[in-house]
């Protein structure tokens, strides 16, 4: 056979060959603090939450065949526009909770453009669909891993969570610790999920618990095991080749209805919050003004320079309904209370000085076990008391309260 002749054939074998799908399976860490809850306090939702790293692996699919081709972790300043920016191009960006949870919470720091989410699968809200209940028992990542994959998650879940979509209850209302567990980790398990479901043609899903609480703080029944065949549609929309609909109504979904997944409960508070996401919002100001004070007088690190992702990111650190006002009134130009600006001066000398925070929160794990880390600890609160009390006194020179 002569090389014209190869060439036809190969040409040939490479028309009925269908090109490799470019895949990126993530998986998001959020900051422990921002999803604090407590007894009788409902837990804020996604639209509160600060993103604090992000695991993404990087595959192709071929048909029959999931490749992983690399993998990255997403950590350090700035996470939110940084995982954004890292899904971009063509490929198929497919996550658990990634449209119920992910991106709600980066949307309140910066961009989420539309191109992105008409190539996102959630694997939560597919689940939760096929499986066809109010609720989505069962259709949490461990739940997910330990039916259809038979292997248990490696890396802990939030006890007493409804599928992942918020915290359990943890020790003086905070959200309990996981540990330094990679979240590709995770992004991994999502991508072996996904062959699985795809090769199977079937999804199955865990039993919930006896009962659960939701967003609400509303006790529910629990559901049973169970699993269903998957159908033609059903593929294509894994594979990107009909439309996810929790992402293509993603944006009025949360803007009317404060929720991704039809037909779990309205969160009123969510929709209000989503209303101000960061494209909607002016540059704001007053909480620069605030920054530029404290590294005046010395609070906030010279070198470090605090953009718009990351003022957004100290309004994120604050309660929902503190988010809320803080929001509102950088849309009205409308001055910040001196509550206000007192706690939005704490939290930016927190999210400027990580090292100290991690130092923190790692005593505050170990203060639960030891003795030795309850008396490191007493002395963090003691230097904890001393910083804020200069973070206050530098903000009392930034102007009166409106």
């Amino acid at each position: 056979m002569g090389k014209a002749s190869r060439r036809r054939r190969d040409h040939r074998l490479g028309q009925s060959r269908p090109r490799p799908l470019a895949l990126a399976f993530c998986d998001v860490d959020f900051e422990r603090g921002s999803r604090a809850h407590g007894r009788g306090v409902a837990p804020a939702p996604p639209e509160g939450w600060v993103i604090g790293r992000a695991g993404l692996v990087h595959a192709e699919w071929n048909g029959e065949e999931l490749r992983i081709t690399g993998d990255e972790l997403i950590d350090g300043p700035r996470p939110a526009s940084r995982l954004i920016n890292a899904l971009h191009g063509k490929q198929l960006v497919i996550g658990h909770g990634i449209l119920t949870a992910d991106l709600r919470a980066a949307a309140m720091v910066t961009k989420v453009p539309d191109s992105l989410l008409k190539r996102t699968i959630d694997m939560l809200a597919f689940a939760h669909r096929i499986r066809g209940k109010r609720y989505p028992t069962g259709c949490g990542l461990s739940a997910l891993a330990k039916a259809n994959l038979r292997n248990p998650r490696t890396k802990p879940a939030y006890p007493s969570s409804a599928a992942g979509l918020r915290p359990g209850g943890g020790k003086h209302g905070m959200s309990p610790e996981r540990g330094d567990n990679d979240p590709r980790e995770d992004a991994l398990l999502v991508a072996r999920l996904w062959q699985t479901v795809i090769t199977t043609r079937a999804l199955a899903w865990g039993a919930g618990s006896s009962s659960w609480t939701d967003y609400h703080g509303n006790t529910r029944p629990g559901a049973p095991a169970g699993a269903a065949a998957l159908s033609d549609d059903n593929i294509a929309e894994l594979t990107g080749h009909h439309p996810h609909i929790e992402a293509v109504e993603w944006a009025q979904r949360v803007r009317e209805e404060g929720r991704v997944m039809r037909p779990t409960d309205f969160d009123h508070m969510a929709s209000r919050l989503a209303l101000h996401w960061a494209k909607d919002l002016p540059a704001p100001q007053q909480v620069r003004e605030l920054a530029d004070t404290l590294q005046q007088a010395g609070q906030i690190p010279a070198d470090r320079h605090m953009g718009t992702e990351e003022l957004l990111t100290a309004i994120q650190c604050l309660g929902p309904r503190q988010n809320l006002d803080v929001r509102e009134r950088i849309l009205s130009d409308k001055r910040l209370t001196k509550l206000l600006r007192e706690n939005l001066s704490i939290r930016l000398w927190e999210i400027t000085h990580p090292e100290w925070m991690k130092t923190f929160w790692d005593t505050r794990k170990l203060a639960r076990t030891t003795a030795i880390g309850e008396l490191r600890l007493s002395h963090l609160k003691l230097e904890q008391r001393q910083i804020r009390g200069h973070v206050l006194d530098a903000m009392d020179t930034s102007g009166p309260a409106g």
